[in-house]
């Protein structure tokens, strides 16, 4: 906070020198002068606060000084100092706007008191006059910011200017990147079919031009033929007219464009600069909405894709704005397949709605054991599960992953069954196989708009299904890349080569073990 400036204005040190010392003690900023061009330089240079004038000046009188001051900056509080007290004088220095006139025998203490109680009314007078200005733009801001869409913020700021800067006409034009066009989405003052019919491209038009620069444009008639857009003015009856450009994070959005018919009204600085404050208004309230509806979204996205991998996967792919239509791609990836062994006994020996409760249980706990290791469900197909390792989450070994959380799916389908036993026998005598492969295989959306389908495609996925089918209950079945990922963290039996249904030779294929180190 800048300290308050006091400028000094006399001739032949006729003020009482013990006053700057009291003064600067009290941290105000001192400023002396005397001629009437040094006075009114350090006024245009300086912000000063406050004036201290003798009336006995070389040029001028102090009277007309402080007259002189006051027109070219109206803040500055001013107090007369007389070398003896003149009814007629206090009276004109009032009307000329001193605030105070006192004598110069006046003591230091009183002269400080003074000073400070001028200064503490100065500050009130400024904080009421920006409430003034702030208040009204508060409320203005409020409405904007209770809207619910974009129609009625347009509609409202339309209806806004209107009220401010009375123009007839108004018309605010949105950018619709999809068109590549300016269209008009709330107006005032034009007819139906000019609203739904006329659109602009940037750089066409005023409306154009001012969208591709950025900047506003005012065409008042007396002065339109000098601007560079005069060729384009083909509207006689309009007496003035502003196009000003809506910024939203520094990209242009939008047009707004107010027109005048009334003779002799002209558009100044002053339009524009009411124009920025109401617009700049409406943009806050548009982004507001628009991050409320993107935050949204992302709960929305964050949500489907949850159903089918780790909570923080889900994250990742929101953090990076990626559209989950467009997720996919090509990746060398590890995939999981596990199907319940004799499940046709559960269908025909339970009531569909102790299996439907069963089977919600089991992948549950398949769901939290593939999320601890990072990894994506796929899809549930009927009794059985398609999970992938190493993408859209890179892992440095998706392999190992999908082999530890194998190990710990059976454990956990064990302890199920041993409780689900206690209603049923018949779960005594069920099992989970498990299979496992590992290669290039493409992994995102292969649906539409209308139904998405998040899933895994390649040989591989064939491979690990077909080893899943031929797996005992309780069984982990490898393919030969894997076991290489495994290396030595597992014991692993080969088994023999065999031939796998839809695949043309042997494949080797390899049985987990025990777990022989921790990870």
């Amino acid at each position: 906070m800048t300290a308050t400036r006091i400028l000094f204005v006399e001739h032949d040190r006729f003020f009482n020198r013990d006053w700057f010392g009291f003064l600067e003690k009290m941290g105000y900023e001192l400023h002396c002068c005397s001629s009437r061009e040094d006075i009114l330089s350090k006024i245009h240079e300086l912000s000063i606060d406050l004036l201290l004038v003798s009336h006995h000046l070389p040029e001028v009188n102090g009277i007309e000084i402080f007259r002189e001051v006051r027109a070219q900056d109206p803040d500055p509080v001013g107090i007369l100092v007389l070398e003896e007290m003149n009814l007629n004088l206090v009276v004109q220095a009032m009307n000329n706007g001193f605030s105070r006139v006192v004598p110069k025998s006046v003591g230091d203490a009183e002269l400080i008191q003074l000073v400070e109680e001028l200064m503490d009314v100065a500050r009130l007078r400024e904080e009421n006059t920006r409430l003034k200005t702030l208040l009204p733009l508060f409320n203005l801001g409020r409405k904007f910011l209770v809207a619910t869409s974009v129609e009625s913020i347009y509609q409202e700021l339309v209806d806004v200017v209107a009220r401010e800067i009375q123009a007839p006409i108004i018309s605010l034009m949105i950018f619709d990147k999809q068109s590549n066009r300016l269209k008009i989405v709330a107006s005032r003052g034009l007819k139906y079919d000019v609203v739904e019919e006329f659109t602009v491209r940037p750089g066409e038009k005023i409306s154009g031009k001012v969208f591709e620069i950025g900047k506003p444009v005012i065409l008042n008639k007396q002065t339109q033929d000098q601007t560079p857009f005069s060729e384009m003015l083909n509207r006689n009856e309009l007496a003035a007219s502003i196009s000003f450009p809506l910024i939203s994070r520094e990209e242009v959005i939008g047009v707004l464009n107010i027109s005048q018919t009334k003779d002799g009204v002209q558009y100044s600085q002053a339009d524009l600069e009411m124009l920025s404050v109401i617009t700049s208004q409406a943009v806050m309230a548009l982004e507001k909405l628009n991050y409320i509806e993107e935050h949204e979204k992302n709960i929305w996205t964050r949500a489907l894709l949850e159903q089918y991998m780790a909570p923080e996967v889900a994250d990742l792919l929101v953090r990076k704005k990626q559209n989950v239509m467009e997720v996919g791609g090509v990746h060398d990836i590890t995939v999981l397949y596990a199907d319940i062994r004799n499940f046709t006994k559960l269908v025909q020996k339970l009531h569909l709605n102790e299996l439907r409760i069963f089977l919600n249980e089991f992948f549950e706990l398949l769901s939290d054991m593939v999320f601890s290791w990072k990894g994506t469900l796929d899809k549930f197909i009927g009794d059985a599960v398609l999970v992938v390792f190493g993408a859209p989450l890179k892992l440095e070994t998706p392999s190992v992953s999908a082999v530890f959380a194998a190990r710990q799916i059976l454990r956990q389908f064990d302890k199920l069954c041993g409780k689900w036993s206690e209603i049923s026998p018949v779960f005594s005598e069920i099992g989970l196989g498990i299979g496992i492969s590992r290669g290039e295989m493409f992994l995102g959306n292969v649906g539409s708009n209308r139904r998405f389908d998040y899933t895994v495609i390649g040989a591989d996925v064939n491979l690990a299904q077909r080893l899943a089918s031929k797996a005992e209950s309780g069984q982990i079945l490898i393919a030969e890349a894997v076991r290489r990922d495994v290396g030595d963290l597992l014991a692993v039996k080969e088994e023999q080569p065999r031939f796998l249904k839809g695949i043309e030779k042997k494949i080797r294929i390899y049985s987990l073990g025990s777990i022989q180190k921790k990870m």
